[in-house]
């Protein structure tokens, strides 16, 4: 489990696996932060190094901290990008006055 307060990861009893962020939960946190967080975990859990996750996905390494970070807002296409890097598909879901959530979930063995 992450230590984040705001990220949840959590294992289905079939072998799926997620990483679920909310900005809610983090009144002060801007949508890049929630999308780079999200990247992080997920990385994370799945045993990937940035590096690894630039090669495969087509950016540098320096770009995948970026966005880590939240010091970039991600365009669809470059988060289609993560996605198909990772393996895994990713939800992004926004409500009013609900904030935002972001989930990575696929089938991937997690670390």
């Amino acid at each position: 489990m992450s230590s984040d307060p705001g990220v949840k990861v959590q294992r289905h009893q079939r072998g799926m696996a997620w990483v679920h962020a909310e900005r809610r939960g983090i009144a002060e946190e801007r949508l890049e932060e929630t999308l780079g967080r999200a990247v992080r975990e997920w990385r994370g859990k799945v045993g990937m190094t940035q590096a690894q996750l630039a090669e495969l996905s087509g950016l540098t390494q320096g770009a995948i901290s970026r966005l880590e970070h939240g010091k970039c807002m991600p365009t669809f296409p470059l988060l289609e990008r993560i996605a198909r890097a990772f393996g895994s598909a990713l939800l992004v879901s926004m409500e009013p006055d609900r904030g935002v959530t972001v989930t990575f979930a696929g089938d991937a063995e997690v670390a």
